[in-house]
């Protein structure tokens, strides 16, 4: 067998370490660490204004106001914790006007949606929205996000019991959808809060330019034998995603809707995710991005033209960041992503963690 000359050989080499993978981020992309030494950021999302809100599990919620170097803490929530706690945050899209914001969060009770109200930097409780929604140690959901239809969604998860998910009467193991208020939203195929069902842990979703919803959705970690095979859904009202009954790809019931993408034996541990908006962004303009925990990286999708498929799946960021938990865009479009290394199963976090980056286009 002939052998390869030491530039061809370096070439090939430079080539399959790039194939599916994104070119070195130092090459295209700026990453800043913006804020510092905080406990399992979750949810955050920017006001109208450019002011940053932004929560942590254990109970805070925090204020950087726009141009500001440090943040204040302006209200802490009695919350349990493990995977639950302070998760899921949204603002009103009339905040303009009611200065509504909403957190999703585990107390004694249960997980629930509470509305606050912020003025004058000042955040108070305004009412509790939705309550007794299932939780557990584990699979909490905690997706939280109005959609172009102007109402609010909810991602549960099916609180280790894995039958209440095919339970249209059962709050766990869903996509719930309901207006400010509290109350079931008009045109909710089952009459109640339950926009679609078979979901065992839906903690990201948003919606592209087209109005479709993505949605990120944990795999078995043990149950019935079953490991991975973490997804990518495309959310339609009614559809039932098949958990526990299959996973995927083996959902070939026509009643189960399969996923978009399926990660197979691999283990993302799927979280928060993102449309990319704004051609600063290049060919990553238009795709899904999610942060992934077990994973440990950023993970990219490019939909097809008419959004309802997925034709080609990226990695980036592997392992430099370690367990990635939320990504959203910032008004500028900077692409906001947080880390989640303190407490378990990490023992060793890095220096500063956890963060919240600023990512940029270069």
């Amino acid at each position: 067998m002939k052998k390869l000359s030491p530039v061809l050989f370096t070439i090939l080499l430079l080539f399959l370490s790039t194939c599916k993978k994104d070119v070195p981020v130092e090459t295209h992309l700026t990453i800043t660490a913006w804020i510092q030494n905080l406990q399992n950021p979750w949810g955050m999302q920017f006001l109208p204004n450019g002011d940053f809100l932004f929560c942590e599990r254990p109970g805070q919620v925090n204020l950087l106001k726009k141009g500001a170097a440090n943040y204040s803490l302006i209200m802490f929530r009695q919350v349990l914790t493990s995977e639950g706690g302070l998760l899921g945050l949204a603002i009103d899209p009339q905040y303009g006007s009611n200065h509504y914001v909403y957190i999703y969060e585990t107390v004694s009770g249960g997980n629930r949606v509470v509305r606050l109200k912020l003025e004058d930097d000042l955040l108070t409780q305004d009412a509790i929205l939705l309550d007794s929604i299932p939780k557990a140690n584990n699979h909490d959901g905690g997706a939280l996000r109005f959609g172009p239809d102007g109402y609010l969604y909810a991602g549960t998860g099916d609180a280790l019991v894995p039958a209440s998910a095919q339970d249209t009467f059962s709050l766990a193991g869903k996509i719930l959808r309901m207006d400010r208020n509290g109350a079931p939203a008009a045109g909710n195929p089952f009459n109640n809060y339950v926009w679609t069902l078979g979901h065992r842990n839906v903690q990201g979703f948003d919606w592209n330019g087209q109005g479709r919803m993505f949605a990120t959705e944990h795999g078995p970690t043990g149950e019935f034998g079953w490991y991975a095979h973490d997804e990518v859904n495309l959310i339609v009202a009614g559809r039932n995603y098949g958990w526990p009954l299959a996973i995927c790809p083996n959902e070939t019931d026509s009643s189960k809707t399969p996923p978009m993408y399926c990660s197979g034996n691999d283990t993302w541990a799927p979280s928060g995710c993102t449309f990319i908006k704004g051609s600063e962004w290049g060919s990553w303009e238009g795709n899904f991005i999610l942060g992934a925990l077990k994973g440990e990286r950023l993970i990219r999708f490019v939909p097809n033209a008419s959004g309802d498929a997925i034709v080609a799946k990226y990695d980036t960021l592997n392992g430099q960041f370690m367990r990635l938990r939320n990504i959203i865009q910032a008004p500028d479009g900077a692409l906001i992503f947080s880390s989640s290394n303190i407490g378990p199963p990490i023992t060793t976090p890095l220096v500063g963690d956890d963060k919240i980056y600023r990512m940029e286009w270069r």
